[in-house]
């Protein structure tokens, strides 16, 4: 306390001078509050809790930590936008950019009103990742984040290109298969993959996908 001025009275008992010299060490303890809300900051260990507190519902083991510092700072612009069509391109986006949206009203739509189309395309390059466990994923976030009133399908479409003899044009053909058909809110978030026939599903050796 000799060499800082102190603010006690000339009267002060050494007891006093002891309790000040004490305290004064702490505020040399840093304190960085401002780093625990900023997910740029924060350190990786208690990112979660931050996480945890914003409200953020897409949160993957695998990720990385660049990944997990965005969706935590991407919690609050997509709780603005959470129930619109912004909000499910938005998830859509992270899947993959080839995956689209179609409304009812739009071209190729359904034509019943408040619903959707969500086309996983099957051109080679995407077929490893529709599997089971990423057409499960895709629904569950979508659910999270769609219009309340909304209802969608959740569908393959296999894309090709057949060049016709005796002509230089090429003319594309698609075949359409559901992935994902859901007719109302389940508030048990069940998922029933099935083919545009009502069939299951079935993998490369026959097994049939289900979901707990």
């Amino acid at each position: 306390m000799a060499n800082k001025r102190s603010l006690l009275p000339p009267n002060a008992r050494p007891l006093e001078h002891a309790l000040a010299a004490a305290t004064d060490r702490i505020t040399a303890i840093p304190t960085p509050l401002t780093d625990l809300v900023r997910p740029d900051a924060i350190p990786a260990s208690i990112l979660p809790w931050l996480a945890w507190g914003l409200s953020v519902d897409r949160w993957r083991p695998s990720w990385s930590e660049a990944q997990r510092r965005a969706a935590t700072a991407a919690a609050i612009p997509n709780a603005k936008i959470r129930g619109s069509r912004a909000a499910a391109e938005a998830v859509i986006a992270d899947y993959d950019p080839r995956i689209t949206l179609t409304e009812w009203w739009e071209e190729g739509g359904t034509g019943v009103p408040y619903t959707f189309y969500c086309t996983l395309p099957l051109d080679g390059a995407f077929d490893d990742l529709a599997t089971a466990a990423f057409a499960t994923e895709l629904y569950r976030d979508l659910v999270r984040v769609k219009p309340a009133r909304a209802h969608f399908e959740l569908r393959q479409r296999a894309m090709a290109k057949v060049t016709l003899p005796m002509a230089a044009v090429a003319r594309a053909w698609r075949m359409d298969r559901t992935m994902a058909t859901m007719i109302a809110p389940d508030p048990a978030d069940d998922l029933k993959i099935t083919t545009e026939y009502g069939e299951p599903l079935e993998d490369a050796d026959g097994i049939a996908w289900e979901y707990i």
